[in-house]
């Protein structure tokens, strides 16, 4: 039984040569509204890219879709170079 459904991730850009990108879930919330609310004070105090999301499904996206799509096509293109490395 899940107890929080909800759950908001902070995007960390890879920090270094051999840092990896990812999504760091800072939070989770019982209600939607308290996720949203909360996702919007923690976007705007840091100005960090946020998705709010419940049973893997993206609900909310801060600052916008497009940004969450572009960090999420990051992640996939290191996880592609570091494949390619470990064939070598």
């Amino acid at each position: 039984m899940v107890t929080h459904p909800y759950s908001i991730y902070i995007w960390h850009a890879a920090h270094g040569v051999r840092g990896q990108p990812t999504w760091y879930e800072a939070l989770q919330a019982f209600t939607e509204d308290d996720a949203l609310y909360t996702a919007n004070l923690i976007h705007m105090d840091s100005n960090a890219v946020i998705k709010v999301m419940r049973y893997g499904l993206n609900l909310a996206c801060f600052p916008d879709e497009h940004t969450v799509e572009l960090c999420e096509r990051q992640i996939a293109q290191q996880q592609t170079r570091l494949l390619e490395q470990e064939e070598v």
